[in-house]
C-alpha cells in the first residue's frame, strides 16, 4: 500500500504556495528575524537542512558561504520547488528525498 505524503497532495501544495514565506522566503517568515542572529558564521561549513521544503535555509546557508548543503525533504514536490527557486548555487546545494 502507497501513502501520499501530505504535502505532495495537489490541494496541500497549492495553499502552502500561498503563503507569504512560500512566494518570498525567509524574509516573509515572521520568526526569520529571531532566528537569523543564532546562526554561526557558516563559511566553509557542511550543512544538513531536514525538511527543507521551498529551500530557504539551504539558499541562506550557501548565500554565507556554506561549502556544502544537502537539503532532504519527504515531499517530491517540495523537493522540486527547492530546486526550481534555488539552483543558482551549483554544486554546492544538494537535493533529496527520504
Amino acid at each position: 500500500m502507497t501513502v501520499q505524503n501530505e504535502y505532495d497532495k495537489e490541494t496541500f501544495f497549492e495553499e502552502y504556495a500561498k503563503m507569504p514565506r512560500s512566494r518570498d522566503g525567509l524574509r516573509a517568515a515572521g520568526e526569520w528575524h529571531r532566528l537569523k542572529p543564532l546562526f554561526p558564521p557558516l563559511g566553509g561549513k557542511t550543512l544538513l537542512d531536514l525538511g527543507c521544503g521551498y529551500g530557504w535555509h539551504c539558499k541562506f546557508a550557501a548565500e554565507q558561504g556554506a561549502a556544502q548543503v544537502l537539503g532532504i525533504d519527504v515531499s517530491r514536490r517540495m523537493i522540486e520547488e527547492a530546486r526550481k527557486r534555488n539552483g543558482d548555487h551549483g554544486a554546492r546545494v544538494f537535493w533529496g528525498v527520504r
